[in-house]
């Protein structure tokens, strides 16, 4: 005799999932180490997750570095001279961080801090911190 069995929606041993990515959206697994819905949730979870945490150091000073190159090319470009001297309380009140520098360059006595298209040494005359500016 035939029995009247209807038949499974979900014939998969695996059980259905959440996307790992943080999307919320449920999904049946084709394979058992399966845990995002596809490789674009993948890459946004693997982007988002430890490869953010891990080259957040690496970013901060990318940042930090390129910032420093703007503010040293806005006063290059105002004053119009090969060198320029400045205070470094007038560049700190613009952002300035002489911490974050790419490389350095040493002539004799004078040690230039260059950054991405700029360098600039730092120089001190009684009280007084200058910055000295020039193109790489």
């Amino acid at each position: 005799m035939k029995q009247n069995r209807k038949k499974q929606e979900n014939p998969s041993p695996l059980a259905l999932r959440i996307c790992a990515c943080g999307c919320g959206i449920e999904f049946q697994p084709r394979r058992s180490d399966q845990f995002h819905l596809n490789s674009n949730h993948f890459n946004f979870a693997y982007n988002h997750g430890p490869r953010k945490v891990k080259y957040a150091m690496e970013n901060f000073v990318t940042k930090a570095i390129r910032k420093n190159d703007r503010i040293l090319e806005k006063y290059f470009r105002l004053f119009k001279q090969d060198t320029v001297t400045l205070n470094l309380v007038i560049l700190q009140a613009d952002g300035f961080d002489s911490r974050y520098y790419s490389g350095v360059d040493s002539k004799g006595q004078n040690k230039f801090f260059c950054l991405y298209t700029y360098a600039f040494m730092l120089t001190k005359e009684g009280s007084n911190t200058n910055v000295i500016i020039k193109r790489k």
